[in-house]
């Protein structure tokens, strides 16, 4: 089991999050709900600027600024269009940098958002499949440029019917990857550098009251993206299936729900299965510590706001990976529980940022901090 000390230090990162978003937004008490913005409202918030300070076992000491730019919508009502960037280093020269501008036009009738990302990053990996061991791994460097874009409209369909949109994605991705020494058995992958460049389609249907914390509504998603191989290195292709519910309980908690289902198919190299991602869906792991050629995750979380800017989080998920769906259904489950912590950077929005403790598999503990809600 890792250091748990050395894990939770990186509460530190979360404190330093919290004093400057609290000099970021002055008035919040003035803030309206979220998606009732007023184009005239006078204590409207443009911005929070948050530096990242932490310390883990892998990264040692980390450093950061993580900025994020609101614009008033367009109409009394509107979704608030953003731009948020990230840079954040360590004392083990590790970098990466992040810009990420979305966007609502046309009576929110048109949506989009750009992410571009480059990273230099050490990390483990624990090989391939359903039943790794969380101290048996592999050290990695990994460079990586990517980029995607996503493009959602509702246009042609008639006023009654937005909640559906339709949308369009590229994924241009570029990554080289060094495996270190090591004395035990996990194998190095074949055939892993290079392009994977993609295009794909979503279809949405979109019930929430709000994107960043909802407290009643439906989300639902397919999504299908194609690698072919006359403009990427690896001929393949990924569909997705996303449900989620929302709904009020007692005590003036939001209760979230949500179910995944991932599969990818062809020439696919070791980064590109399907699994955890350690921030969202099963978190307190690293990125792919369980992964396959298809994927499957029950997630049920309660969300309150406690007082002030604060609000709490307890919550389950589960997990698994298969190389088809017959052994997806056979093989066991990973269980994450556990509880977290919150607080607004933008209170008008019902933007968060969120340290979770996980007990995972009812062996080890993991910690993750990040921005918004896991699902």
């Amino acid at each position: 089991m890792k250091n748990i000390a050395q894990k939770i230090s990186i509460l530190g990162t979360l404190c330093a999050t919290c004093f400057s978003a609290s000099f970021a937004q002055p008035n919040a008490e003035a803030s309206v709900p979220a998606q009732e913005v007023s184009i005239e409202d006078e204590h409207f918030q443009r911005f929070a600027i948050v530096p990242v300070l932490g310390y883990s076992e892998e990264t040692k000491y980390e450093f950061g600024l993580m900025g994020n730019f609101f614009f008033k919508p367009s109409f009394k009502g509107g979704r608030t269009s953003e731009l948020d960037m990230i840079i954040f280093g360590t004392s083990e020269k590790q970098y990466s940098y992040s810009i990420a501008p979305g966007f609502y036009a046309f009576h929110d009738r048109l949506s989009g958002k750009v992410y571009f990302f480059f990273e230099n990053w050490e990390s483990n990996f624990y090989g391939i499949g359903n039943d790794p061991d969380i101290d048996d791994y592999r050290r990695l460097t990994r460079e990586t440029y990517f980029s995607k874009g996503i493009l959602e409209s509702s246009f042609l369909l008639p006023e009654s019917m937005s909640a559906f949109k339709y949308g369009f994605t590229y994924i241009i991705n570029k990554s080289k990857f060094d495996f270190h020494d090591y004395e035990g058995e996990i194998e190095v992958p074949t055939d892993f550098n290079g392009w994977r460049n993609g295009l794909g389609y979503r279809l949405t249907y979109d019930t929430r009251d709000n994107t960043n914390w909802a407290r009643h509504g439906h989300f639902v998603q397919w999504e299908q993206t194609f690698y072919p191989g006359a403009i990427s290195d690896y001929d393949m292709y990924s569909q997705s299936l996303d449900l989620r519910g929302y709904s009020e309980f007692i005590w003036n908690t939001s209760m979230a729900a949500g179910f995944l289902w991932q599969r990818v198919a062809g020439d696919v190299p070791f980064d590109m299965l399907v699994g955890s991602d350690g921030t969202r869906r099963f978190r307190g792991v690293k990125s792919n510590y369980f992964c396959g050629n298809q994927a499957l995750f029950l997630q049920s979380e309660f969300r309150k706001k406690l007082f002030w800017r604060l609000a709490g989080n307890i919550f389950f998920e589960g997990g698994k990976v298969g190389d088809h769906f017959s052994e997806l259904m056979r093989n066991k489950w990973h269980t994450g529980l556990g509880f977290g912590g919150q607080f607004a950077i933008n209170p008008g929005e019902n933007l968060y940022a969120r340290a979770d403790f996980s007990w995972v598999d009812f062996d080890h503990i993991g910690v993750t901090f990040f921005l918004r809600e896991a699902f």
